[in-house]
């Protein structure tokens, strides 16, 4: 397979961003998913790398060599469409060998290839059908087995099951992962879904207005968010964002409430704020426990039951909302009031002025 290096790569449209001055490199069989809401730079970054969108600046790495201005058709990488793109008038079996055709392939390596691809995929029941008469997975199928079917060094995919019911992205998800896997293949994915992104990527580059926000494990950039961006961007909901004013070692809250910030906070916060100044207090739902002798009060101001379990809305005053994960069973009425605490090992201070994480000298 590949690894491929972006260093300083930019794309501007007369004196607009459309990328950011970027440096990333995907290693070989690593799966990096750009996660990102519209408009914010993943696909052109997509297009950059596989050369159908020329770079403003910078350099384009595969496996060390310089393909910056070097044609697609040169770079050997396959490119998965949102929209599958394929040929109406050709079956399953010709569109998925068409590649290899215009490759001048040998007859016998291109019917080998395709069957292979085929079983690889558990396809060989539609081979001989046209995509008009497919369901929406079997015709991903195809695409799928279309870019695999050359061996290329590496995959772009630009949300490729953006088009599919809700139930067929789930099962493509899976097969997706699956073949990555299977193959060990150099894959670089876009998705502005975050639930697609956390169950497949190795790695996540998450993006905002032409930047990269952080690049990380998904267990990385779900616990430990650089910013307020990603804070709120990744989880469903997002990480619960509370103002407060850090006054030696307690965080003042809405309505008098206070929280006594873990004793290994304490150093970093109080280089942060010289010990009294603004912050922002970041915990995910399920880092909070509503129990009667808790410290930080609050009133219920909305419940929702999830099958599995029950998510609290809770009101702290001044209109700040945060969001409780508790057990299935538990039942709240409407403005009850209601204690919580939060796990030690879970909470996350942010920087106001900033809005980029504050980094503790021991963690909690």
């Amino acid at each position: 397979m590949a690894t491929i290096e972006l260093i300083n790569v930019e794309k501007k449209f007369g004196d607009v961003h459309a990328v950011k001055p970027m440096n990333l490199t995907v290693r070989d069989g690593e799966f990096v998913v750009l996660l990102g809401p519209s408009g914010c730079g993943k696909t052109t970054t997509l297009r950059m790398i596989s050369g159908l969108e020329a770079v403003t600046g910078g350099q384009i790495l595969l496996n060390g060599r310089d393909v910056t201005w070097e044609r697609p058709s040169d770079r050997d990488i396959a490119f998965v469409f949102q929209f599958f793109a394929l040929y109406s008038h050709m079956t399953a079996r010709e569109n998925i060998a068409f590649p290899l055709q215009a490759q001048g392939e040998r007859r016998e390596v291109v019917r080998q290839r395709v069957e292979e691809v085929s079983r690889l995929l558990r396809m060989e029941h539609v081979l001989d059908v046209r995509p008009g008469a497919l369901s929406g997975g079997d015709q991903q199928r195809v695409a799928l087995a279309r870019a695999l079917v050359r061996r290329p060094a590496a995959f772009l995919m630009d949300e490729p099951l953006g088009a599919l019911d809700a139930d067929f992205r789930e099962t493509m998800r899976a097969e997706i992962k699956r073949l990555h896997i299977d193959q060990h293949a150099t894959t670089v994915y876009v998705t502005h879904d975050q639930i697609e992104a956390m169950a497949m990527g190795d790695r996540i580059v998450v993006m905002s207005d032409a930047d990269v926000q952080q690049v990380g494990t998904p267990a990385e950039v779900y616990h430990d968010p650089a910013n307020l961006f990603v804070a709120r961007f990744i989880g469903s909901p997002g990480m619960n964002l509370v103002p407060g004013r850090y006054v030696r070692g307690v965080l003042h809250l809405a309505e008098g409430a206070t929280y006594k910030v873990p004793d290994a906070w304490a150093p970093s916060l109080d280089a942060a704020t010289r010990g009294d100044g603004d912050l922002i207090l970041g915990f995910r739902p399920e880092a909070a426990t509503v129990g009667v002798d808790s410290a930080i009060p609050a009133t219920v101001y909305a419940t929702d039951l999830h099958g599995g379990y029950t998510m609290l809305h809770l009101e702290l005053g001044n209109n700040t909302i945060i969001h409780a994960r508790t057990t299935r069973e538990a039942k709240y009425a409407i403005n009850t009031p209601v204690r919580f605490d939060l796990d030690p090992a879970m909470v996350r201070f942010f920087d106001p002025a900033t809005e980029a994480a504050i980094i503790p000298e021991v963690r909690a």
